[in-house]
């Protein structure tokens, strides 16, 4: 199972937003994250749809989150833009009656536990998450470049 170029690309674009604290303009986004315009114009037409971001218009207007950045997850962005995450046909949300098999099937409580930790690990994870992580990353970094010239 992979998640999709869209779901992705949604993510990193918000994460943009985020980190820029501001609206930004799909164009800019587009520039900074090298993605396709008109691909992430398709990609906010539906985060937008869902009421994970606003469009500001004006000079410095552009799309910015409706919500603060620790209350957005990575598993809203992904469902919004590539549906509910599932292993299996047998066990997908919301199915009424799952199949015949069910009651017998050996491997029916493997595919849900391994569902429910992935769809864990998404929704507990938040764009102000992912910023944090990345702030870690550029100190550690700086100060690995740091120790380097010291020799």
């Amino acid at each position: 199972m992979a998640i999709s170029t869209r779901g992705r690309y949604g993510v990193r674009a918000l994460l943009a937003i985020a980190k820029a604290r501001r609206p930004l303009s799909t164009a800019k986004i587009s520039q900074m994250e090298d993605i396709s315009l008109p691909y992430l114009e398709q990609i906010f037409n539906r985060l937008k749809r869902a009421g994970l971001v606003q469009a500001t218009r004006g000079a410095q207007g552009g799309f910015d989150l409706s919500r603060p950045p620790a209350e957005i997850s990575i598993g809203d962005v992904v469902r919004t833009l590539d549906g509910p995450v599932t292993f299996s046909h047998c066990h997908k949300p919301g199915q009424d009656k799952p199949c015949g098999r069910a009651e017998i099937c050996p491997s029916r409580q493997f595919w849900s536990e391994l569902e429910n930790t992935v769809n864990s690990k998404l929704f507990n994870t938040t764009l102000e998450d992912l910023t944090n992580i990345e702030t870690g990353l550029i100190e550690k970094k700086r100060g690995a470049s740091s120790a380097a010239n010291l020799f």
